[in-house]
């Protein structure tokens, strides 16, 4: 429902532009108001943060773009043609020459051709928050166009203003955008990752904008509530990163922050080991391709098992080399059924949907203590119960670095475990028990609050938003 907003009445949008799912929200004075901006979502205040590029340029975002790549590029076959991208030009010396070769070197022109998949009818961007990580990532070709960094980003940026004007019946021109506490341990790659992020609100029309981190806005979320002095830890878990703040509050109004680390681990990795160490053993991870002239077992190649980590990285094993290790598994080994089901998943195109199903799984064993993991296709037929404590073993290395990063944050502050009265957790991940637990454990004097998952953040910067209105408010006058 579209609400109109006198021009007397300034508004500033708080965004959280997360490696999963974008939300935004105003403060109006009075109350914080969320921004509907996928009307095709379960909940439409959540746009999830992907881009679909089909060849024509034409461009999808949120569910539309699950939806539509889902629709075109999965279940369809891999086929790939030499496509001529280039002539190089090289000069070697002369070992031999006959009696009528000219003296000197000899200069060899040679056409450069790739293997093209010409059955992909569009490109699915994932994570594309991650891009801002490496200073050295500046964007990608998509069929002949190239993207830089900052336009990815603006389409989604662009997508939440364009939403926010029509729910809002008004133009909207200024921001305030959440930001990881740590884009990058280097700290000019993490200036710039900012200023990328800032020149890509830009490009979406913002022509004001600041950043808050994502956990200091949380923190003010929570704070806007107390009513006494506390020292709170905010334990901000998402898709792509943990990021910590601990902060001193003497009142609602007075915070002081003590200190902020941010942690490279999320949502994203925890899919990653559960494909690792449960699901990828079914197609032919751990499974010997053929047997040596002595009758040892030879291993499916690690090097291409580890492409099954991610569904970004699967279609890679569509390459010749992996394909020629395929057939030979497909001929020779003990357990050719696997490799089947791999050709499918890779020759099909069903990485992504198979991740998909990961990802539910997990979301699941939040509230349940088992469930099943279940995902048909052709050849492909997956039914893997999967039980929370295999999970919480799957995630082993993810969990030292969380307890590692919450030591951290603590020794940065300079305060002990038992001097955080609250604990206030925010991200998809946070919910996750094997965290939940081990925050009760490293804080047993704490009270554990958890905010709205995909909200709590958002909601802070809607609250950082209406002070950097009345600041410049202030200013002006």
């Amino acid at each position: 429902m579209t609400q109109t907003y006198t021009t007397e009445q300034p508004i500033r949008l708080g965004i959280d532009f997360g490696t999963t799912h974008t939300s935004a929200a105003f403060f109006d004075g009075a109350q914080i108001r969320t921004v509907p901006l996928d009307p095709l979502n379960a909940n439409p205040n959540l746009l999830r943060s992907m881009i679909y590029v089909t060849r024509t340029q034409e461009q999808y975002l949120g569910l539309e773009a699950v939806q539509t790549f889902l629709e075109h590029d999965t279940g369809r076959s891999v086929i790939y043609e030499d496509k001529y991208v280039g002539t190089i030009e090289y000069t070697v010396a002369q070992q031999y020459k006959g009696p009528l070769e000219p003296d000197g070197p000899i200069t060899i022109i040679q056409d450069v051709t790739i293997a093209d998949d010409v059955g992909v009818q569009g490109r699915l961007l994932q994570s594309i928050k991650t891009g801002l990580r490496s200073d050295s990532y500046t964007g990608t070709d998509i069929f002949g166009r190239y993207y830089s960094l900052q336009e990815l980003i603006a389409l989604i940026l662009g997508q939440v203003r364009t939403a926010a004007e029509q729910h809002l019946g008004r133009p909207i021109r200024q921001a305030t955008l959440g930001r990881p506490v740590q884009f990058s341990p280097d700290p000019a790659a993490d200036q710039r990752a900012q200023e990328r992020l800032g020149e890509a609100a830009a490009l979406a029309g913002f022509e004001e904008v600041d950043f808050v981190p994502e956990p200091v806005a949380a923190a003010t979320f929570y704070l806007n509530q107390v009513t006494k002095p506390e020292t709170v830890l905010i334990f901000d878990f998402g898709g792509g990163t943990l990021d910590l703040t601990v902060m001193r509050a003497a009142d609602r109004r007075v915070h002081e922050m003590l200190a902020t680390h941010g942690v490279l681990v999320g949502g994203d990795d925890l899919d990653s080991s559960l494909m690792r160490q449960y699901v990828a053993q079914y197609f032919g991870a751990m499974t010997p391709i053929d047997t040596n002239f002595d009758g040892r077992p030879i291993p499916f190649p690690e090097d291409l098992a580890d492409e099954l980590k991610q569904w970004q990285t699967i279609p890679n094993l569509s390459r010749p080399k992996a394909l020629a290790v395929m057939k030979r598994a497909l001929r020779f080994s003990p357990e050719a059924a696997k490799f089947a089901a791999l050709e499918t998943l890779v020759m099909q195109n069903y990485g992504f949907a198979l991740f998909e199903q990961i990802e539910q799984a997990k979301r699941r064993l939040s509230y349940d203590l088992k469930t099943k993991l279940q995902f048909q296709a052709e050849t492909i037929d997956l039914k893997l119960e999967l039980r929370r404590r295999e999970f919480n073993q799957a995630i082993n290395e993810e969990r030292s670095l969380v307890r590692e990063g919450i030591q951290a944050v603590i020794d940065m502050a300079g305060v002990t475990v038992s001097e955080i009265d609250a604990v206030v957790t925010t991200g998809g991940s946070s919910v996750i028990p094997i965290f939940q637990k081990m925050l009760t454990t490293l804080f047993p004097n704490a009270t554990l609050v958890p905010l709205d998952t995909f909200s709590g953040v958002t909601n802070g910067l809607a609250l950082r938003a209406y002070q950097s209105l009345a600041n410049m408010s202030s200013v002006s006058r």
